[in-house]
């Protein structure tokens, strides 16, 4: 049976679990604020050693790439590129909004849910997925808008059958409330280790999995604060040179 070991560290709601297929054995959650870094082996460790079992049992790795937190997600993935490193074993990116709405996939009414995770300057990222007979499809792509754009990027679906999830949701619920019925905001645990194990089985089943680690990448929407700031900062420090040469 295919042994999964998968993390979530792009929020402050870190996630470790270990599974036997879709079988959820341990998990491990915590909440890291700035103490990822020197948090994340350690876990990694103890939770290996509850389950009893080696690193080199993992048959596959799964990991939240993104978006949310930029510092989390570049310590999961550095974290885990050097497990994986001299292993070789196979890694599977899931993206958190999708991960997000898995956790709803087992409802037996068809429905449209809308993760949204909050983004701060009154932004979320959002992304859309029709629930039907336990499948999950994407049918709005991950993106970045206002709160006050949402209804504006939903107008192509039926309002009284949208319901929302997330930090995103939480964050902004009477904007939704306002805008959408009432009670459309669904609430479940943050931590998302155990639905990435299950969707990494069955990616790992379909053989949809990464065996180069430079193909791990982050996946980022907005850029971080350093990348966006970087263009301006350079202009300084370059008008900074030319007036020192001058003096």
């Amino acid at each position: 049976m295919t042994h999964i070991l998968a993390l979530d560290t792009t929020s402050k709601f870190t996630s470790i679990s270990i599974s036997k297929g879709e079988e959820i054995l341990f998990e491990y959650n915590f909440t890291s604020h700035n103490r990822l870094s020197a948090a994340l082996i350690p876990s990694i460790k103890f939770l290996l050693k509850e389950s009893g079992l080696k690193l080199n049992d993992i048959d596959v790795f799964g990991i939240a790439t993104g978006p949310g937190l930029f510092t989390g997600i570049r310590v999961g993935l550095s974290a885990l590129k050097g497990i994986i490193f001299p292993r070789g074993k196979p890694v599977v990116p899931v993206v958190v909004l999708q991960a997000l709405a898995y956790k709803y996939i087992k409802m037996s009414e068809d429905m449209l849910i809308i993760p949204l995770i909050d983004a701060k300057r009154d932004e979320v990222y959002l992304a859309g997925y029709d629930i039907s007979r336990h499948t999950l499809k994407e049918v709005i792509s991950p993106c970045l808008v206002h709160i006050n754009d949402v209804g504006g990027k939903l107008s192509a679906f039926h309002r009284d059958g949208v319901y929302f999830t997330g930090s995103g949701a939480e964050a902004h619920h009477k904007v939704i409330t306002a805008n959408f019925n009432r009670g459309s905001i669904l609430c479940r645990s943050s931590f998302l280790a155990p639905e990435i194990c299950k969707m990494t089985y069955h990616e790992y089943l379909s053989e949809n999995v990464i065996m180069d680690l430079q193909r791990l990448m982050p996946f980022y929407i907005r850029k971080p604060d350093a990348e966006q700031n970087f263009p301006e900062s350079e202009k300084k420090n370059r008008n900074k040179i030319k007036k020192s040469k001058n003096r």
